[in-house]
């Protein structure tokens, strides 16, 4: 749905500077400076650092690694993994399987993004690596041509797909595919000269700036995200370095700070010990709930491109997982381009980050990279997808499977799933987070000057992260999400997040009134997976079969409430549902402002004792001293958190 408004001065500048910067880093140079000669996606016929050489890929060792991805290629009735078949081995009988499927392509006319973008993939890199292959002929040639760009052009082709907001995994399709099919076609075709520029503007003045706006934080349900868009975004690059013979992920680090590897880190980092992602959002059961058999390659290619230690752990953790069988159909492709060739040696990544910003932000941290690390997550972000939920605020926890759990399984978008009662995070007065819709907003900067609006800002601003700090043995993250609530519920809603390695965590709530008014009841919500859940003592503890987690209110002796949530899908298997029981701390309203403060111990075996764990409430600050140490939790912004000076 289109907007028309006056643009404020601030907007325009802005979007001339963005511009003006754009015109500075050309990721995608001009089309009359690709090279003329073939392949030219993600190959090259001679040696150049940007891509790999015909000579590279023919000179891999056939181990059995090779024959199994060979094996699945073969399998394949794409073309462009019968035209790989082809460039590995020669076999003349892949070229004939390549030119069948191509004249019977069945992706024409489009239904949706997806025939769009892995429709133009497929006809680009089989046009392109056949290019010169004396069975296809210009004939064959021009029929290709005709049926990519119906894909391209009808009314569910990717012109029209890819023309919405920047958010949005059917615009990253749509575009990708056009921006493919434009390389693999320039010079060949009259139209492609118009295509070309179309794809320039909208990737250098939409789509990159989008991601680097994002900083490493996924603009969707994680699954949703990586699948779609960071991965169709790597094939785009990778063959826009070997097309031109450029280096565009040295301009993407070098003045659009370095968005691809962010986007590289925040897949790592967003992966729990059982490859499945953190569960934001709408995630998806099956295989693109996680990176089991789609991202392999594509992380590889960017691993490859960056020269990047923590891609390459990643790498090697991933192969040490799932083998061969991690290359799905044809992503095979991408292991003899690129996993064959990474040389970079692996380094470990940092035990945390925050993918994002102050305006928007997710923290991820984790006790270690073994299979048995406590691994939390703290959510607190703008609105950008429909797949995003009402959860601002909220946490997860995982120890040996999810322990602090986002409850509900996802059949259809704003469903039960999406609902504040199915997080960890707070109802004030009994009222859940604003509903929320999706947006659509061309460019960066009209999505900005509506998250600026007093009109859509409501719609799109839900929550900031004012402070962030990993200090090595411990991390800590601050949300204001008093903006997620009807207007007036509350002045301020902190909530600040304290993850002690191996296994506590302190999580400190800071509300203040609205003036005139009181803060309301504060219902603190934390899921679990369990038909009950154990309380004892003011506090509630659960199993699974490894692991426990104990959560108590440390300034309260109030017990905590226990109801059923909804059943949730844990384990990516979408048959097998657990039963999830909503535990409730509830604070009755009070005027001026309200302070809480839980603690939650994670461990294997039987529950240990609880923690001796003192906690000191005042007018600046709330301190909470454990074992030796005692921690700061300012009370004004940014609402740091800070270890007591001798302590």
């Amino acid at each position: 749905m289109r907007r028309t408004a006056i643009v404020p001065v601030v907007a325009l500048v802005l979007c001339t500077c963005m511009r003006a910067r754009a015109a500075n880093a050309e990721i995608i140079p001009p089309g009359e400076t690709i090279k003329r000669d073939r392949p030219r996606l993600l190959l090259r016929p001679r040696a150049t650092p940007y891509a790999i050489s015909l000579d590279q890929l023919k000179a891999l060792e056939r181990d059995a690694d090779f024959q199994q991805a060979l094996k699945t290629l073969k399998g394949q009735k794409n073309a462009a993994a019968q035209a790989m078949v082809w460039l590995l081995t020669g076999d003349e009988a892949a070229v004939d399987k390549a030119i069948a499927r191509l004249t019977s392509f069945d992706r024409v006319p489009p239904r949706h993004a997806f025939d769009v973008y892995f429709g133009l993939r497929e006809l680009s890199l089989a046009y392109d690596w056949l290019h010169s292959h004396p069975k296809f002929t210009e004939e064959l040639k021009a029929q290709v041509r005709d049926k990519a760009f119906r894909l391209v052009n009808e009314k569910m082709g990717g012109l029209r797909g890819g023309d919405d907001h920047v958010f949005h995994n059917y615009v990253w399709m749509n575009n990708c595919g056009l921006a493919l099919w434009a390389m693999a076609s320039y010079g060949d075709d009259p139209r492609t000269k118009a295509l070309m520029k179309v794809v320039r503007t909208r990737f250098h003045e939409r789509m990159f700036p989008a991601m680097e706006h994002l900083n490493g934080q996924a603009g969707d349900a994680m699954g949703y995200w990586y699948v779609y868009c960071p991965a169709t975004c790597i094939w785009t690059l990778m063959a826009t370095q070997s097309a031109f013979e450029t280096d565009a992920v040295g301009v993407i680090r070098a003045k659009q700070n370095d968005w691809l590897a962010r986007q590289l880190e925040g897949m790592i980092q967003g992966t729990l010990p059982n490859m499945r992602f953190i569960p934001w959002g709408d995630i998806q059961q099956g295989p693109d709930g996680g990176v089991t058999h789609e991202i392999a390659g594509v992380a590889d290619a960017a691993t490859w491109a960056l020269k990047h230690p923590q891609g390459a752990y990643f790498s090697r953790w991933l192969a040490g997982k799932r083998g061969m069988a991690r290359f799905h159909e044809e992503t095979a492709i991408m292991y003899f381009l690129y996993t064959r060739h990474l040389k970079t040696a692996p380094a470990e990544p940092p035990l945390a980050m925050l993918a994002g910003g102050k305006h928007s932000g997710q923290a991820m941290m984790r006790s270690s990279w073994k299979d048995d690390a406590t691994v939390v997550g703290f959510r607190c972000t703008d609105y950008y997808q429909c797949h995003y939920h009402y959860d601002a605020g909220s946490f997860v926890i995982y120890r040996n499977g999810l322990l602090a759990v986002d409850a509900g399984r996802y059949g259809n978008v704003y469903g039960h799933q999406a609902q504040t009662n199915a997080h960890n995070t707070l109802m004030l007065g009994g009222k859940a987070q604003r509903p929320v819709r999706g947006q659509w907003y061309k460019d960066l900067a009209e999505f900005n000057k509506a998250r600026q609006s007093p009109r859509d800002g409501r719609r799109l601003e839900i929550g900031d992260v004012p402070f962030y700090k990993h200090a090595g043995e411990w991390t800590a993250v601050a949300g204001q999400f008093a903006q997620a609530y009807v207007p007036g519920t509350v002045k301020s809603c902190v909530r600040q997040l304290l993850f002690v390695r191996p296994g506590t965590v302190v999580i400190v709530d800071n509300l203040l009134a609205t003036d005139g008014k009181t803060v309301p009841e504060v219902k603190w919500m934390l899921h679990v997976p369990a038909a009950t859940a154990k309380v004892e003592k003011g506090s509630v503890t659960v199993t699974n079969e490894k692991s426990w987690l104990r959560c108590r209110d440390l300034l309260s002796a109030r017990e905590p409430a226990v109801e059923k949530s909804y059943l949730t899908q844990l384990a990516g298997n979408r048959r097998r549902l657990t039963a999830i029981s909503r535990v409730n701390f509830i604070s009755k309203a009070q005027p001026g402002s309200l302070t809480l403060v839980h603690l939650i111990e994670v461990g294997d075996g039987e529950p240990a004792e609880p923690r001796a764990v003192r906690p000191t409430v005042t007018a600046e600050d709330v301190r909470v001293t454990i074992a030796d140490t005692t921690y700061v939790f300012s009370r004004t912004a940014p609402f740091t958190v800070s270890v007591a000076s001798g302590g």
